[in-house]
């Protein structure tokens, strides 16, 4: 009798289960509706959230820099041993931005940061920003351009630049050629018309004209160039950003090296 019965209870045991997975499947997708729209807001807050400090982190650099007497038309960021953090690098874009620094250079000695810049640039604009504001990277011009593009009625403007180690002996190399061909067909008439102005002008040329950078912050406690565009850090300042590590850096790093700067007297030479 029991044999005979086997397949219907088999039969019935096996409708049961699935009848207790289709009601815990049920149970569960209406969990998951109840709690959407909390994770949902959740979400939207947390954005909320962190454009609202970055916001307000702008509003505190531009009340802050009112109160200094000069600023940085050129920084330049430089890593030493750390490992590129692109999300937080790309924070000095938006407080140069508020602090009105025109052109900002990052400077990598290992080109890590040169050869991955798209990473940076995909993360800042993935970001809000003001209308006002317009953002230009360098490595998107057309080589063959000499000037940068016109401002065309932007209140604010970075222009952002990435170097590595190859870049100082390449440029020096390109305009002592240009300089050496200029003696041998006559448009420069004699070597003593080979002066710093003219040195800076063809480098300029190859740079958008971009100026040289006037400040250089670094982390960490010991200053070193790593080979950086020797020329045309020969006026440069270089502050340390004072932060334990690059992950930890924030706009009040950045705020010092600005004061920093801003007491620098600068002798050149005299």
């Amino acid at each position: 009798m029991l044999t005979s019965n086997l397949p219907a209870v088999v039969i019935l045991w096996i409708a049961h289960q699935l009848v207790t997975i289709a009601e815990q499947v049920l149970a569960f997708v209406r969990w998951i509706r109840r709690n959407a729209r909390s994770w949902s807001n959740h979400r939207v807050q947390t954005r909320l959230s962190g454009r609202k400090q970055s916001h307000l982190e702008n509003d505190m650099i531009e009340l802050a820099v009112r109160k200094l007497d000069k600023i940085p038309s050129h920084i330049a960021i430089m890593l030493g041993p750390e490992v590129p953090n692109y999300h937080q690098l790309a924070q000095f874009i938006f407080w140069s931005l508020a602090a009105g620094v025109g052109y900002v250079s990052f400077y990598d000695h290992r080109g890590t940061l040169k050869t991955n810049y798209h990473r940076m640039l995909d993360y800042v604009r993935r970001q809000s920003r003001d209308d006002g504001d317009q953002i230009l990277w360098t490595p998107e011009l057309k080589p063959t351009d000499r000037l940068l593009p016109a401002r065309n009625g932007f209140r604010r403007r970075a222009v952002i630049s990435f170097f590595g180690p190859e870049d100082g002996k390449r440029q020096l190399l390109a305009a002592t050629r240009t300089i050496t061909s200029g003696l041998r067909d006559g448009s420069i008439t004699a070597a003593s018309d080979v002066t710093v102005e003219l040195v800076d002008r063809t480098l300029q040329d190859s740079t958008f004209h971009i100026p040289d950078p006037e400040l250089a912050v670094y982390f960490g406690s010991i200053c070193c160039t790593y080979g950086m565009l020797p020329w045309q850090i020969r006026l440069t300042e270089f502050v340390p950003l004072e932060a334990p590590s690059l992950a930890e850096v924030g706009p009040a790093h950045f705020l010092n090296c600005l004061f920093q700067y801003a007491k620098c007297e600068q002798r050149f030479g005299k």
